[in-house]
């Protein structure tokens, strides 16, 4: 898939955008602060009606769009060219009641739901802050897991949506459950729906996770030279150690046909309910659920090292790159369509040869688009095949 023209109207600092995209690589040349990364944060956006630095859908409105219409109001839109012919993707951010923001999704000029997007376009992102999800907290990691299986899956997006409401009224439930007595009956109406949600989404992340450590593999061996060997480790925060019956290797989201012991959805939903139960005074005292998919990690291991805990920054920022790469292919493999790579800053970091490693995996890519402050940092013969923008507070010039 392609995006072969992007509309941005009072999103960040454009107050009025149409831009032609090529296919390949294209290069995005401006120095901090004017509007480079606005592109991509732009295009992720289409992708997913979020944006990657903030929930905050107002913030991504231009400054003064309020004083300058009736409401303020941001509007994205891209012409996209995919195997079944072209498309349009339209994201309106418009004023509700009161003082809330609303947004409008339309889909070949229908408007559609937030779900529908899955598989419409697909994108992988990378941001400087990205190494933060090797040393970050495990929240982010499971935010990555989120977003990624959210582009592809509509499933995944409506198993993690009724697990995540489930799991706040829950919580709501054991706060309560502090001040008054509370019928285990009231527990069981959440648990019926938090068990069978958090399984799915446990098994759809350790499968997705199994995939990518496959694909990061290679990439890894090329951009640290066959130096360092990347394997991607699930933690699922569940054990289900405590049921006799089951081995103590066992946890939710185990690959149910490599199972030594034939485990099924049904065995996972009980011992998932089981610890629930066996957990909840716990839960009662400190008012929130302790078990399940929300509490699970990802981790980053190199030659046997933790890259979270004892990796240089060199490595993180390789590890990650590796990661995002390898979700390419997933991403591929899973709609049938190359996604359009985004990097912003990407070579800041990075030794030589990792810079050299890094430019020859892209160069070849479907659609890429790259920022920089510096195109001095590409070789001469990247910068050739390439298409590049420049950007100057807002305006983008070739």
């Amino acid at each position: 898939m392609i995006v072969r023209h992007l509309s941005l109207t009072n999103f960040r600092l454009y107050a009025r955008l149409e831009l032609d995209l090529s296919p390949g690589l294209t290069i995005v040349q401006g120095d901090n602060a004017q509007g480079k990364t606005s592109l991509l944060e732009a295009i992720y956006f289409l992708a997913t009606a979020h944006s990657p630095h903030t929930t905050a859908d107002r913030q991504v409105i231009r400054w003064g769009a309020a004083e300058e219409a009736a409401y303020p109001f941001a509007i994205l839109k891209a012409d996209l060219l995919r195997r079944d012919g072209p498309h349009v993707l339209e994201i309106g951010i418009q004023r509700a009641e009161g003082n809330r923001l609303k947004k409008e999704i339309r889909i070949d000029h229908i408007a559609r739901r937030g779900i529908d997007l899955v598989g419409q376009l697909a994108v992988v992102l990378f941001l400087p802050g990205d190494v933060e999800l090797v040393s970050g907290a495990p929240a982010l990691r499971r935010s990555y897991l989120d977003a990624a299986l959210s582009q592809v899956d509509a499933d995944y997006v409506r198993a993690l949506d009724q697990y995540e409401r489930a799991l706040t009224q829950r919580n709501a439930l054991l706060r309560q459950a502090q001040e008054r007595p509370v019928d285990p009956d009231e527990f069981a109406i959440w648990d019926d729906q938090l068990v069978p949600a958090g399984v799915d989404v446990a098994l759809r992340r350790r499968r997705a996770v199994a995939e990518l450590a496959r694909l990061a593999l290679p990439v890894h061996r090329q951009l640290s030279n066959g130096l360092e060997h990347l394997d991607l480790i699930y933690q699922p925060n569940f054990d289900a150690a405590a049921p006799a019956s089951l081995p103590r290797s066992y946890q939710i989201g185990l690959d149910l046909l490599h199972s030594p012991n034939g485990l099924n959805r049904v065995d996972l939903e009980a011992a998932f309910r089981r610890a629930l139960v066996d957990r909840r005074r716990e839960e009662i005292a400190r008012g929130s659920t302790l078990t399940g998919p929300h509490r699970d990690d990802l981790r980053f291991v190199a030659n046997a090292i933790d890259l979270g805990d004892y990796g240089s920054r060199g490595q993180q920022r390789t590890a990650v790159l590796s990661l995002k790469l390898a979700e390419a292919a997933w991403m591929r493999q899973c709609v049938g369509e190359e996604p359009i790579v985004l990097l912003d800053e990407v070579l800041a970091e990075l030794d030589p040869n990792r810079r050299r490693s890094l430019l020859d995996h892209i160069s070849d890519s479907h659609q890429t688009i790259v920022t920089t402050t510096d195109v001095g940092r590409f070789d001469a013969a990247f910068v050739k095949q390439a298409t590049l923008l420049k950007v100057i507070y807002g305006v983008v010039m070739q």
